[in-house]
């Protein structure tokens, strides 16, 4: 288990640690804003591909499908 020393107090802690045993700073390390962080541009990615995917591949065939009514 990787330790690391906690920001406020300098204990060491794991890194792991959703909150520090000796001072009790919650989530010494920000690892639910680093989460966050991710998975936002997470879904911002898709978000963005599957727009691109419909202007490039659906966009066309419904111009078609519109043209041939």
């Amino acid at each position: 288990m990787p330790l690391a020393q906690c920001p406020v107090c300098e204990k060491s802690i794991s890194k792991r640690a959703y909150a520090c045993p000796g001072c009790g700073e919650p989530d010494p390390f920000n690892s639910k804003v680093k989460s966050k962080v991710f998975r936002s541009i997470l879904w911002l990615v898709l978000i963005v591909g599957g727009v691109y995917a419909f202007w490039i591949y659906g966009l066309p065939l419904l111009i078609d499908f519109v043209h041939d009514i």
